[in-house]
């Protein structure tokens, strides 16, 4: 099921082997729009959690991850959809840098390095569990304060 939402990038990929430069333009274009809403909505729609319901380390989390708080299972499938953006990149880069085009490879290369914070907001639970599981324990204190803030917003339904 996931796979699907990796199509996009891919078939973008397939076309580039006949048109490279027409088909890396849509694929940078597809990326400013999806990345630049979640961009816009990860800066500018923050909540303001009341400082008399939560406490200053929750506030802190409610802030860090609110786009995953807000939508909890659309955040998880953009997760991935950003995902299959990100790690095509793999394809991309050397293909376009083989055939040439320099300046759009350089640009997505670099976006892969600016996006992965946000993917990892986007699915905490998912990135912080997978973190601790490989030995980083530092982040197993910020994923039980995440599970406590998100019992306590569905017992809540709000900010």
């Amino acid at each position: 099921m996931k796979l699907i939402y990796w199509s996009v990038p891919l078939g973008l990929f397939i076309w580039s082997i006949f048109q490279p430069t027409m088909a890396v333009y849509v694929f940078i274009g597809i990326i400013i729009l999806f990345e630049g809403y979640l961009f816009f909505v990860d800066i500018f729609c923050k909540p303001n959690p009341s400082p008399l319901l939560w406490a200053p380390d929750e506030i802190k989390i409610i802030k860090k991850y609110h786009i995953s708080f807000r939508y909890p299972f659309g955040a998880k499938d953009i997760s991935v959809i950003l995902n299959g953006f990100r790690w095509s990149t793999l394809l991309w880069v050397p293909w376009l840098l083989w055939n040439h085009i320099w300046v759009p490879a350089s640009f997505i290369a670099i976006n892969f390095f600016i996006t992965s914070s946000l993917s990892v907001r986007l699915d905490p639970f998912y990135f912080l569990a997978d973190a601790i599981n490989r030995g980083q324990y530092q982040f197993s204190s910020e994923l039980s304060l995440l599970q406590e803030v998100a019992a306590k917003l569905r017992n809540q339904n709000s900010f």
